[in-house]
């Protein structure tokens, strides 16, 4: 479990998922802020939510990184959702050049690749919460994100709440380079946002006003064949 580094100009990382889950430290993060110290408590990987109607089989979508349960003896008594989400890379596979340099400890000229940030949150982890959170959002159980600092930082900013009112919790990483070279993950920054402002920062763009569309369509007239119903 590590950080694989790939130039992109300005010194980024790009942060293996695997990592957050070192020593279950996310996983105990997000438990005692969800139920409390000392609390035991199970963590359940990849929960799929939603049943496909119409199947023979019922089919189930839209998992769950893991569904944190609070535990008292046999029974869960309670239960919170984790995701968690890292920056992608842009370009072909890094894992022959990763295998190369898990093989022979140097990295090959070809293996520079750049963090994708955009895709990463627009692309990725927008439709994941917007399938997942107004389940819990509906529930009222508390839905989890834990991000690297590094990813966090692109984010458009969103307004923060108070934990009582939060719907949405993000569980902020550091990841810091020691001097031996190997990398140590901090403690998070918590950041409490309803559901609505996290729609509004990580929706890309503003919509036009309808004036504005259609002045853009004017425009383009003189390019296009002009049709009859």
């Amino acid at each position: 479990m590590g950080i694989c580094s790939f130039s992109d100009g300005h010194n980024a990382t790009v942060t293996c998922p695997v990592r957050f889950l070192q020593g279950n430290r996310v996983l105990v993060d997000a438990a005692r802020l969800a139920f409390g110290s000392g609390r035991e408590f199970i963590a359940v990987p990849e929960v799929r939510l939603l049943e496909v109607p119409g199947t023979v089989r019922a089919r189930k979508i839209g998992k769950v990184d893991f569904l944190l349960a609070k535990v008292k003896g046999q029974k869960a008594t309670d239960f919170a959702a984790l995701e968690i989400q890292s920056v992608y890379i842009s370009g072909r596979s890094i894992r022959p050049a990763f295998n190369q340099y898990l093989a022979e400890g140097v990295v090959p000229e070809d293996a520079l690749r750049r963090p994708d940030f955009r895709s990463s949150a627009q692309k990725r982890l927008m439709p994941q919460l917007a399938l997942k959170v107004p389940i819990f959002r509906r529930w009222g159980k508390r839905f989890f994100v834990a991000v690297d600092s590094t990813l966090f930082a692109t984010l458009p900013k969103m307004r923060t709440q108070t934990e009582g009112n939060a719907e949405v919790t993000w569980l902020v990483y550091p990841f810091a380079r020691q001097v031996a070279g190997s990398y140590l993950m901090g403690n998070p920054t918590v950041y409490h946002s309803l559901w609505e402002d996290v729609l509004d920062s990580l929706r890309e763009g503003r919509p036009p006003e309808r004036h504005e569309l259609l002045e853009e369509l004017s425009r383009r007239l003189h390019k296009l064949v002009v049709l009859r119903t």
